[in-house]
C-alpha cells in the first residue's frame, strides 16, 4: 500500500495536535502531569518521521558563524588563512558566507575564488534530491559580457562540472548582471547515493576598467531527500494514532457519565 509523504504529514500533524489538546485538557483537570500518553505519541510521530525530509548540507546556513565543512579556493589553491577573498558576515547572529574578488577591499585573487562544499548524495532509491540556496551579487562593475561573473556548479573528483541533470553546465550559468535570488531545483536521481561530489559557487574577475570589484552572499544552501512515497508502516502509524484518539475519548465520555 502506498500513500503520499506529504499526506501523511498533514494528518500526523492534525491528529497530533488533536490529542495532545485532549489530553492536556484531560490529564490537568484530573491535576496529574502528562506522562504515559505523550511518550506514546512520541513513539508514533517517530515512526511516522522515518520517511521525513533531512538536511544534506552541514552548515550550509552558516549559523556556525564559520567556514566549518566549506573549502576556500583562490585561484584554485586552496586558501585557509584569513583574507579579503572570503569572510563570514554577521548580522546580530544572522551569519552568511561572503566570496569577493574586490581588490579595492584586499582581495588576492588574480582570477578567481571558489566556496566549496561537500555534498551528501545518500537517499532512499524512492527519493527526490532537492537542492536550494540564496544569493546576492554586487558590486561597481558595469555588467557587460567581460564584466564579473558569478555561476555555481557540481562538480566532483574527476573534474566533471555539471548541473542538476548531471549533464555538462551549470546550476546557475555565468550571469554578469548584479541581484540576488533564491535557487531550487530537483536533482536528477543519477546523483542519488554517489560520492565524491562537490558544490562550487565561483566568483570570476573581469575585464572591464571596474572589474575586480565584485562580491557575493550565500546563505541557507540546503539538500534534501524527499520521499515520493512511503509504505505501510506509517500507514500503522497512523491507525495507531487514530485508535489512541478513540481510547480518549471514550475514556473522557465515561468519566463524565
Amino acid at each position: 500500500m502506498v500513500i503520499s509523504f506529504f499526506s501523511i504529514k498533514v494528518l500526523c500533524k492534525s491528529l497530533v495536535n488533536i490529542l495532545l489538546r485532549k489530553c492536556i485538557i484531560t490529564f490537568t483537570q484530573r491535576g496529574q502531569p502528562l506522562k504515559t500518553t505523550p511518550k506514546i505519541l512520541t513513539l508514533l510521530c517517530l515512526l511516522l518521521a522515518t520517511s521525513a525530509q533531512a538536511a544534506l548540507v552541514i552548515n550550509g546556513d552558516f549559523q556556525r558563524c564559520d567556514f566549518t565543512d566549506w573549502e576556500r579556493y583562490t585561484d584554485g589553491v586552496s586558501h585557509t588563512s584569513p583574507s579579503a577573498d572570503f569572510a563570514i558576515v554577521n548580522n546580530a547572529g544572522a551569519c552568511q558566507g561572503e566570496v569577493s574578488i574586490d581588490l579595492a577591499s584586499g582581495a588576492s585573487a588574480f582570477f578567481a575564488n571558489t566556496l566549496s562544499t561537500k555534498m551528501d548524495f545518500t537517499a532512499q532509491s524512492n527519493a527526490q534530491l532537492w537542492l536550494s540556496f540564496e544569493w546576492l551579487f554586487s558590486g561597481l562593475d558595469d555588467g557587460s559580457d567581460l564584466a564579473d561573473v558569478f555561476f555555481v556548479n557540481f562538480t566532483n573528483d574527476l573534474g566533471d562540472i555539471t548541473g542538476a541533470d548531471a549533464s555538462p553546465g551549470f546550476l546557475l550559468g555565468p550571469t554578469s548582471t548584479y541581484g540576488s535570488g533564491t535557487y531550487s531545483i530537483m536533482l536528477d536521481n543519477s546523483f542519488i547515493n554517489q560520492s565524491g561530489w562537490y558544490l562550487d559557487f565561483n566568483l570570476e574577475g573581469g575585464f572591464t576598467p571596474d572589474s575586480f570589484s565584485s562580491t557575493l552572499l550565500i546563505d541557507n544552501v540546503a539538500l534534501r531527500s524527499v520521499p515520493t512515497n512511503v509504505t505501510a508502516p506509517p500507514m500503522v502509524a497512523l491507525i495507531l494514532l487514530g485508535a489512541t484518539a478513540l481510547f480518549l475519548r471514550r475514556k473522557q465520555s465515561n468519566r463524565t457519565i
